[in-house]
């Protein structure tokens, strides 16, 4: 089974601002990745109050948002499946997948975290080649991958040895491909 990408699941509901990679001199130099404001077209939509992921968002401040968007889901009577083990969703749930009731996403839309804008590639003009970098990247440090398609990549075989440090590959490789601007 292909691995999907928790940064790239929901690519097509990205940002709505390109990116301005910037350092700060003021913090001895060490350099942070920040996303321009919404552009003044997008920011009488609704969802500019929606939270924005950034590529250097940690683990537990993306956890938040997206327990955050799951619970309204749930309070809103989206079904939940328990399980053994943790997920996304919080520990021992997995909400239902059938996208029902309607009403309830409606209800949440505007807690749905929107992706890095770099992510987007109906925004960034060289996400393509941006993800082809991405790969070689991870393929450079060991994982044995393949592009299926702008977005999405998957192992080479189904008996490929997964490195303990995968998740750390992957979020270096994004950073080196997409954090150093367009």
């Amino acid at each position: 089974m292909p691995k999907i990408l928790y940064l790239t699941a929901l690519l097509l509901l990205g940002a709505c601002s390109a990116p301005a990679p910037a350092a700060d001199a003021g913090n001895g130099g060490v350099a942070t990745l920040e996303s321009a404001a919404p552009t003044a077209a997008t920011a009488s939509t609704p969802s500019d109050s929606r939270p924005q992921l950034r590529l250097d968002t940690s683990d537990e401040e993306a956890h938040r948002f997206w327990t955050a968007y799951d619970d309204c889901l749930v309070a809103n009577g989206v079904k939940t499946n328990v399980v053994d083990q943790p997920g996304p969703a919080g520990p021992g749930r997995r909400l239902d997948q059938s996208g029902e009731p309607e009403s309830a996403y409606l209800a949440c839309a505007g807690k749905l975290p929107r992706q890095p804008p770099e992510l987007d590639e109906d925004i960034n003009p060289n996400f393509a080649a941006q993800w082809n970098d991405h790969v070689k990247c991870l393929r450079a440090h060991g994982l044995k991958v393949h592009v299926t398609k702008p977005g999405e990549w998957t192992y080479d075989s189904a008996d490929t040895v997964i490195p303990p440090n995968d998740d750390q590959i992957e979020h270096d490789c994004l950073l080196e491909a997409f954090g150093h601007g367009s």
